[in-house]
């Protein structure tokens, strides 16, 4: 943790202390009323100290516009402040200041996480702005932005109110980002040749199969790796990404076969948690516990709109958040680590980052060490 002066927050820490929230997903920036301005950093976390001068005004509405304006927008925070304050904030400070860009970018936000509608006032004006700063956080591609007439506002949220990934542009994100997948493979391939290459490619293709199933505890199963194996093949980037309903109990009913624990393919109909038991003492360790069966549907729903608003950005990026998202919501009841596995590639591959037959080994990175299986675990 960062050790910095916490006795005095503004901005989105004032808000988490006023009201009493607790986050699940931490702040990147967080701010605080010092002696002197200074900037403390620990990875990527950061806190900024501030003279008594910037202190804003001792009102939820002051934090909120010094958050919009100094720290890095946190839709959690906003939407469990929203849950206890109700509206009547908001609407008040847009009818004080109907032209104001935050005033309206806060109203937007209200309306679109809250799913409720607040009144417009009839002398609202101002230039169109973003709803999200994209020098701080991934957006919609440019082409996918909306215009919000209502507010006047550049809706550039890359999802929905019930699902949407939020990417914080920190100085580890830009170098994972600028990683550059599809020259690395070419430069094997003027190395080694195309023919070993495509020969290798077949081999690395069962090889990932095999990690998969060593993941899952069934490395042994033969049959099940061959025809993952055949999955990964014949599958990965054909047709539609496999995000709604139909498509996954297909790739689910492909992946796992007929002889299967589970009593349906598809959407699962009961909780699930991810976990690993003890070698001593046969204790169950509880990593990660999924959302609702009832929640499943809608959270793909804002998977799949990342998947498009999205496109033409980073691919190794949206590889990375089409997998991590679907462990996450893990919407299947079996088959969710080969599925999240499987969209890797199969994302790079719609991307034309990696050609047919590359396949990369995603599970054999993770299997290849306890601490990077222990990592994996960790991030749930």
């Amino acid at each position: 943790m960062i050790n910095t002066p916490t006795l005095d927050p503004i901005g989105a820490a004032w808000l988490i202390r006023h009201a009493s929230i607790e986050l699940v997903a931490p702040l990147y920036v967080s701010s605080s009323i010092d002696g002197r301005r200074q900037t403390y950093k620990d990875g990527d976390v950061i806190h900024n100290a501030y003279q008594e001068t910037a202190r804003p005004l001792d009102t939820i509405i002051a934090h909120l516009q010094f958050h919009m304006r100094h720290e890095v927008l946190s839709l959690e925070l906003l939407t469990r402040l929203f849950e206890q304050i109700g509206a009547n904030d908001v609407q008040a400070w847009v009818n004080a200041e109907p032209t104001g860009s935050y005033a309206r970018r806060m109203a937007f936000l209200y309306e679109w996480l809250m799913g409720q509608q607040l009144a417009v006032p009839s002398n609202l004006g101002g230039n169109y702005v973003d709803a999200l700063d994209t020098k701080k956080l991934v957006t919609s591609s440019p082409s996918q932005v909306i215009k919000n007439a209502r507010w006047r506002i550049n809706d550039n949220l890359a999802g929905t109110r019930h699902f949407c990934p939020m990417l914080v542009k920190t100085e580890a994100f830009t170098q994972a980002a600028a990683l550059d997948i599809a020259t690395m493979v070419d430069k094997l391939n003027d190395e080694f040749g195309q023919d070993l290459l495509m020969r290798a490619s077949v081999w690395m293709t069962l090889r990932e199969s095999k990690a998969s199933f060593t993941i899952e505890g069934e490395g042994k199963e033969l049959k099940r790796i061959e025809r993952f194996a055949d999955v990964m093949a014949r599958r990965t980037g054909t047709g539609d990404i496999p995000l709604d309903p139909e498509s996954l109990a297909e790739l689910q009913q492909e992946i796992l076969g007929s002889k299967t624990v589970i009593q349906q393919y598809g959407i699962r109909q009961s909780p699930v948690f991810v976990s690993h038991t003890q070698v001593n003492g046969f204790k169950e360790i509880v990593h990660y516990i999924a959302p609702p069966a009832d929640d499943i549907a809608e959270k793909l729903k804002g998977l799949q709109a990342f998947m498009e608003k999205t496109e033409g950005q980073s691919a190794l990026i949206r590889s990375a958040v089409a997998s991590f998202a679907f462990v996450y919501i893990h919407p299947l009841a079996d088959g969710n680590g080969r599925v999240h596995r499987f969209l890797i590639n199969d994302v790079l591959r719609r991307d034309q980052i990696i050609h047919e037959p590359i396949i990369l080994p995603i599970s054999q990175a993770i299997a290849e060490h306890p601490s990077d299986r222990h990592a994996y675990d960790k991030i749930l």
